[in-house]
């Protein structure tokens, strides 16, 4: 089975960015890939994730397409009282009308391959070493003038670590309703489940920053797991293909194009598509 990723699209961010999308949708067809998965960050507005996994609808794809969402996508910005759960729910709903699987409703069996899913979350286990915040600062998401937007966007019914938790738990329940019928276990989510897939600088305030990149309890669910191979994520911006004891760590993602490629974007698209066989 031939497996392709991409993720942070951020269609809504620059023009390059959208433009890209036509160029990925080609990127994948020639790939002739069985599954395509997409681990987050489309876009901040629905009207353009809409337009997205519509455009990939439209393209009449061979393969499979599975979702989850990123934190950009469920930012609560369309209405004053919208939550960040109730925008999960019509992400669902659109990516059904689109033919794309949303993992965080249920896993994807496919071949005797299970593709479990969550966008993960952070609870500060990745906080930088040698520094003493605490978790009441990183609470805030805001050091030297700097301000993590998911501190004015994602509205969730309780704190970071506890939204982690839940989705922890709702990973492991996917995971425990297949593993005894299939022979393979793929895990995907948009945050990031190893600190090793993480870059810190020692400098501030980008170290203070990495505590909203993921969660050790996703990894270690991963890991636990002895069905699971592969863990595909985003949110890092940087591509990583890294062996972390049993479970291959892979993150492809665009990015902010704030300044053309060195190359032409049909190249720079099949550049950023990540394909492995399994």
């Amino acid at each position: 089975m031939k497996i392709g990723l991409i993720s942070d699209l951020h269609t809504d961010v620059t023009p390059l960015n959208k433009a890209l999308i036509p160029y990925l949708i080609d990127a994948v067809r020639a790939a002739k890939l069985d599954v395509l998965v997409i681990a987050g960050d489309l876009a901040r507005h629905l009207v353009q994730l809409s337009e997205t996994l519509n455009a990939f609808y439209m393209a009449d794809l061979a393969c499979e397409k599975l979702f989850v969402p990123g934190n950009h996508d469920i930012w609560a910005i369309e209405t004053a009282d919208v939550t960040s759960e109730q925008k999960c729910d019509i992400i669902s709903q659109l990516c059904y009308e689109c033919e794309f699987r949303p993992l965080m409703d249920q896993p994807f069996v496919t071949e005797q391959i299970a593709f479990c899913g969550t966008i993960g979350w952070y609870d500060y286990s990745f906080a930088p070493e040698g520094y003493d915040f605490s978790d009441a600062q990183y609470a805030e998401k805001e050091l030297m003038g700097a301000v993590w937007n998911d501190k004015r966007y994602a509205k969730w019914a309780d704190t970071d670590p506890a939204v982690t938790q839940r989705f922890e738990v709702e990973l492991e329940a996917q995971i425990a309703c297949v593993r005894d019928d299939v022979s393979r276990i793929i895990v995907v989510t948009h945050h990031v489940p190893f600190r090793e897939c993480i870059q810190y600088r020692g400098e501030l305030p980008w170290d203070f920053f990495r505590a909203f990149m993921g969660s050790k309890r996703i990894g270690a669910c991963c890991l636990r797991e002895p069905l699971v191979t592969h863990a595909l994520f985003g949110h890092v911006h940087r591509s990583v293909d890294m062996q972390l004891r049993s479970v291959r760590a892979i993150c492809a993602p665009v990015g902010y194009l704030y300044e053309k490629p060195t190359v032409d974007l049909k190249t720079y698209a099949a550049q950023c598509l990540a394909c492995f066989e399994v």
